[in-house]
Order: C-alpha cells, then structure tokens, then sequence
C-alpha cells in the first residue's frame, strides 16, 4: 500500500513539473515572485536599476541578459541560431506565445567572466508580457 501512494506522488508531482513547463502564462514557468527579490538583490549586481523593477513585477524587457529571463520564464521551448533566437510555445494551440532575438557577446569584453548569460535581449516579437496582463501603468503602445 505504502509503495502505490508513493507511486502515485511521484506521478502527480512529474505532472504538475511537466504543466509548469507547457504552462502558456510564461512567468508561471520561472522562479515564484517571492524568489524573484533575492535574485536580484543578491544576485544582480550591475544590473539596472530599471530592468530590476521590471524583473521584480515579472515582466521581460530589451537589455536583460538570458539569466534574468530564463529564471522569470524558465529555458526556452525552442532555440535557434546558435541560441541567439529563443522561441516560447503554447502546447495546447502549438503557436509561438513570444519570440526573443539576443545580440551577441563581444567575448573580450567578458574576458575571465562567465559572458555565457551576458547575452543582450535586443528584441521582443508576439506577446512582451508571455500570456500575463500588461501592468497597469502600461499603455497598450507603451515599452517599458
């Protein structure tokens, strides 16, 4: 009996991992909200004052590095071009929800840093707020 419940645990807990991962609300994918001051504070020195408060209320915007995104919206469903286009899908319809395009790195300028994130988010195509409600002082023509 023991080892059914246990089997059973398992299975809802690979099922609830696998939603969170074709979830189409993007930031549902990523760090939970509470996490999200830690990895800032701690974590984001030389990151701008601004892209910290868009990170903290969940969103992307153009300059941040691939690590901020991928902890707020978890790992790409899709790569392409040597990782310079990340591609975020919906599973149930299997549209693309948002598209980000990254510039490149001038790697001397990262020369003895890990420049493996410092990869420039340059531009956002589809949906910039991956499936969340725009915040609300945010216009519909507006970037942060």
């Amino acid at each position: 009996m023991k080892k059914i419940f246990l089997a059973i645990l398992a299975t809802g807990a690979l099922i609830s991992c696998a939603n969170k991962q074709q979830s189409p609300i993007l930031v549902e994918r990523g760090i939970k909200a509470d996490e999200r001051n830690y990895d800032v504070v701690q974590e984001g020195f030389g990151i701008d004052a601004k892209l910290k408060k868009i990170f903290l209320a969940g969103h992307i915007a153009e300059g941040m590095n691939k690590n901020l995104v991928n902890l707020l919206w978890g790992p790409p469903d899709k790569e392409s071009e040597n990782g310079l286009i990340w591609e975020y899908i919906d599973y149930k319809t299997g549209e693309v929800i948002t598209r980000l395009k990254w510039e490149e790195v001038d790697q001397e300028k990262y020369r003895g840093a890990d420049w493996t994130n410092a990869s420039k988010l340059v531009e956002i195509e589809g949906d910039r707020y991956g499936g969340s409600p725009p915040p609300a002082d945010v216009e519909d023509d507006d970037v942060y």
